[in-house]
């Protein structure tokens, strides 16, 4: 790989990193300046537009020759705009749908989850800048999967047939303390490679957003399955008495 290409390639992901970033600004600026009820379902979406930008960027990266701590930290700076204040300015718009108590809650409740994710991306950026082979699982819930698990929940309670309204408050009271846990989650990519290659998820999922009559109810459905998998690798870990990672 020649200078330019890999200049190329280092400015591609970097504009992938900033793009994951973006995102999360994006989706608090539609809330703001767009008057209208769908406005927070689509603010929604740039949870996942920026989780889009976060998979694909270390793929431009590799084989780039320049400090891996460049991308690390931008990486880690980017995530605490779309998966850190995004989510938290989402429940508090979400809890201004409701009476006065639902908002404070909601408020509360994001604030809570914001400081959660800041901590869980310190603790991935300094781990992360020390570990020089490719990892496969992390400590604690990563702080994509838990943005997206509170965006699949608050989509299911904005869309017709709603899920209780309740439901976004709770994932992301449940996502908070799960991100600074100590148990293993698998990396997200490695977790959609799995659904598609054992093939049975896929038809479940389906048979659940059918009966939901919502596409959104599966998506949370699969979150919360996701969310529930560090029981078992905790107890997996417990019966083969090793600890997980600390990541």
């Amino acid at each position: 790989m020649d200078q330019t290409t890999m200049r190329y390639r280092a400015f591609l992901a970097d504009a992938l990193s900033i793009g994951n970033g973006a995102s999360g600004v994006a989706g608090v600026m539609i809330m703001l300046a767009w008057d209208d009820p769908r406005a927070l379902a689509v603010a929604c979406l740039f949870v996942f537009i920026g989780w889009g930008f976060d998979s694909v960027d270390g793929l431009a990266a590799r084989g780039v020759l320049r400090s891996p701590a460049e991308g690390i930290v931008l990486d880690s700076l980017c995530d605490t705009s779309s998966f850190g204040a995004l989510p938290a300015a989402l429940l508090t718009a979400y809890g201004m749908r409701g009476d006065r108590s639902t908002l404070i809650v909601s408020a509360v409740v994001g604030i809570v989850y914001f400081g959660c994710v800041i901590s869980r991306l310190r603790r991935y950026t300094v781990d992360a800048l020390g570990h020089t082979s490719e990892r496969t699982s992390f400590a604690g819930v990563p702080s994509p999967v838990a943005a997206m698990s509170i965006a699949a929940a608050m989509l299911a309670a904005l869309t017709e047939p709603r899920v209780p309204s309740w439901m976004p408050i709770v994932f992301a009271a449940a996502a908070a303390p799960l991100m600074l846990s100590r148990i293993e989650y698998q990396e997200t990519p490695r977790v959609a490679a799995w659904v598609v290659r054992a093939k049975w998820p896929l038809p479940v999922l389906a048979a659940i957003a059918y009966a939901a009559g919502n596409v959104a109810v599966a998506v949370a459905v699969f979150f919360v399955a996701y969310l529930a998998s560090g029981a078992r690798s905790r107890a997996k870990h417990a019966n083969a008495g090793t600890a997980s990672p600390i990541n």
